[in-house]
């Protein structure tokens, strides 16, 4: 009479075999976890510099000047508000009515892999107050 069933061999193959998919699985989730943990961040980094811009340009008149700080959660922020150049500037005839100010917003943030930014910049036309 032969007996079925399987040798002492073929288990401890089926059990290599087995684990060595369950650890891809677990390398693949969390590369995917990880993945999903730098977009998350990025994505904050994001909501942070265009709050500050918001706030930024919402501002009745801009005063040219370098501000920075720090947001929580290991986020840093720095502010730059100047008046633009001759390159970017308006025509003589206009400025004297009005001023163009260029608004530069930075946010970093450090991961695994170094630091991270997310710049904003824009410029805004305000009426020429000096004059």
């Amino acid at each position: 009479m032969k007996s079925r069933g399987f040798t002492l061999i073929e288990i401890s193959i089926g059990m290599a075999v087995l684990g060595l998919g369950v650890a891809s699985a677990l390398q693949v989730f969390g590369g995917a976890l990880q993945l999903a943990r730098g977009a998350a961040r990025r994505t904050e980094g994001v909501m942070h510099a265009k709050a500050l811009m918001d706030s930024t340009l919402w501002a009745p008149e801009l005063a040219h000047s370098v501000s920075h700080g720090e947001i929580g959660d290991g986020y840093r922020w720095e502010r730059n508000i100047r008046e633009a150049g001759v390159e970017e500037a308006l025509d003589a005839e206009a400025r004297a009515d009005v001023r163009l100010s260029v608004v530069t917003v930075v946010v970093e943030w450090t991961e695994a892999s170094g630091v991270k930014s997310y710049e904003l910049a824009t410029m805004r036309v305000e009426p020429n107050y000096e004059e």
